[in-house]
């Protein structure tokens, strides 16, 4: 590993900075991209820089945004954009994907929908109500992030970090300096779990273990670009009664889903909208790997 460390010149206050195109209010950025895409995308881009999809817990916040959409979003073609409300991890309950308290709503009469196929959430950048809609529509989107601190009075060394990069057709996750991608075989598309995980492997991975609430919600964004469960790294070989990754990293964190481990003898383990769940290991599903990125 490679890192450049430099000394910092004398800052004389504190600076808080968002990125470009962002406003900001009270610690957080709201980073508006006016690059139409899928919500499991738009997820996967605000993880990307550090947040997620935005969620909103008062009146004056869900304005700021709607109007603040307006402004920067092409109003001929962009009436609304996405934000962090789903009810694909917990169906049928609205959660947000950061995992905050979904404690404000400003649906639209007759929002949500209770119909097949409308799980994502947008905000309207002319009345400021929401309406749920098929995740799979290409919208804008708006992103939350911590505001970035920088702040020094004497002359510090700071250390950069390195290069990134990762495999075509995988997404690099900074928490876990890890890449995340091949959901799906180039001939086969569903495979056992064997296979799947003979897959990842030459790919120079593994199937993916989750460690983390976070991780866990970036697994779950490929679950809904699938819109079908997920083959995970875990399995049991003692029926069920204990469970461990593939690629040896300890079992520190699950999501098991309602009535899960099944305890049916199946085991191997798959990652659905409302979380982990046991299956046949000769059953075929989609395929998720799971690497470290190189530096550079």
């Amino acid at each position: 590993m490679f890192a450049c460390v430099i000394f910092a010149l004398l800052i004389a206050k504190i600076v808080a900075t968002c990125p470009t195109n962002s406003v900001k209010w009270n610690s957080q950025c709201f980073t508006f991209f006016d690059n139409s895409t899928g919500f499991a995308d738009a997820e996967l881009i605000c993880e990307q820089i550090g947040g997620y999809l935005a969620s909103i817990h008062d009146g004056f916040l869900n304005d700021l945004l709607s109007q603040e959409g307006g402004k920067r979003f092409n109003k001929s073609t962009e009436s609304d954009f996405w934000i962090g409300a789903t009810n694909l991890m917990k169906p049928p309950t609205w959660n947000w994907t950061d995992g905050s308290i979904f404690d404000f709503t400003d649906w639209r009469k007759g929002e949500p929908q209770n119909i097949s196929g409308v799980n994502c959430a947008a905000l309207s950048t002319i009345d400021g109500l929401w309406a749920a809609q098929d995740c799979f529509l290409k919208k804008s989107f708006v992103c939350a992030s911590p505001n970035i601190i920088a702040a020094t009075t004497t002359p510090s060394p700071v250390t950069y970090p390195n290069y990134v990069n990762c495999s075509e057709g995988y997404v690099y996750f900074p928490p876990t300096h890890s890449c995340y991608g091949a959901w799906y075989h180039p001939n086969t598309t569903l495979s056992v779990w064997q296979d799947a995980l003979e897959y990842c492997e030459k790919q120079g991975g593994d199937l993916v273990s989750v460690h983390s609430f976070a991780e866990d919600q970036l697994v779950k964004s490929y679950v809904f670009v699938a819109q079908s469960f997920v083959w995970l790294g875990l399995y049991s070989v003692d029926g069920e009664n204990s469970f461990k990754w593939s690629d040896g990293t300890p079992l520190n964190y699950t999501d098991w889903g309602q009535n899960q481990p099944s305890r049916n003898q199946s085991s191997c383990v798959a990652e659905g909208g409302d979380g982990f769940h046991d299956f046949p290991c000769d059953a075929k599903l989609y395929t998720l790997c799971k690497k470290k990125a190189f530096t550079y």
